[in-house]
């Protein structure tokens, strides 16, 4: 996942413009308050992709801008809560805090780096922000720390950074904010299950069998409860048999590397079912 994949971060309604372009067939009249508030969104924007283009130029004068970009955010917010209380941080913010974290990533400094990501989990639980573009900047975010101590990163590893260590300290801080139990304003069980996977994946890696068996009793123990809930509704799915699959396939990787011909056999009989379930 390179730098530039966000680069083209636009949403169009496709009811904007009419067949000839010259937009849709209502007219609206827009008060002073609406179009200040188009002007200010329009400021965010521009502020936003002016600081990605000294990316390549200077390091820190790009950061600088993107911090910018939050308090004149902020302040938008607070002028647009209509007396309820305001997000402390909005879309804008939430793109310039994941630029901060990639621009320290890149640097090479890890401490920096978890500082900013802490941020934008902080930006997640206390932010305007929609579920898709957290699974995205979430997921983008793993990847790029999994692909670091793997080894297949464009990212130059410094003396002071180390890998493995800076790895688990990403996954920890996401576990924290999306446990589907235990998680705080931002649980999200469909993220947290997708973020043990990659974790799990990862420690399989590491060849931490110790860790990763914890995490494959945590990722059966939530996936159970989730299915006892479905079955009591009468809303059991495909959805939770591919979460078994999964699981499964992590499980296999596991007793494999262990030679446990036992548990092998007997998850690889489990793993089957659900295929024939799937099917």
């Amino acid at each position: 996942m390179s730098d530039e994949e966000d680069e083209y971060e636009y949403e169009y309604d496709d009811d904007a413009m009419s067949e000839d372009g010259s937009g849709g067939g209502d007219q609206f009249e827009y008060t002073d308050e609406e179009e200040e508030h188009d002007d200010a969104g329009v400021a965010l924007e521009n502020a936003y992709y002016n600081a990605k283009g000294l990316r390549e130029t200077d390091l820190a004068e790009a950061a600088e801008a993107f911090e910018q970009i939050i308090p004149q955010e902020r302040e938008e917010l607070a002028k647009t809560n209509d007396g309820g209380e305001a997000k402390k941080y909005g879309p804008w913010s939430y793109k310039a805090m994941k630029q901060l974290v990639k621009l320290h990533l890149r640097a090479g400094n890890a401490e920096k780096m978890m500082e900013h990501y802490r941020r934008l989990l902080e930006c997640i639980s206390e932010g305007d922000v929609s579920p898709n573009a957290v699974e995205k900047g979430i997921n983008g975010m793993l990847e790029r720390v999994a692909s670091l101590y793997q080894g297949s990163s464009a990212v130059p590893v410094t003396a002071t950074m180390d890998p493995q260590s800076l790895a688990l300290q990403v996954y920890d801080a996401t576990f924290a904010v999306f446990h589907p139990i235990t998680g705080c304003d931002s649980k999200n069980e469909r993220l947290w299950f997708k973020t043990n996977l990659k974790y799990g994946q990862l420690l399989y890696e590491m060849n931490e069998t110790v860790k990763l068996q914890q995490v494959l009793k945590e990722l059966k123990s939530i996936h159970n409860k989730t299915q006892k809930e479905l079955t009591a509704t009468a809303s059991e799915g495909s959805g939770s048999s591919t979460q078994s699959m999964e699981i499964y396939a992590l499980q296999i990787q596991l007793y494999s590397r262990q030679k446990d011909n036992k548990k092998l056999r007997e998850t690889f009989n489990k793993a089957m079912v659900s295929i024939i379930y799937i099917l």
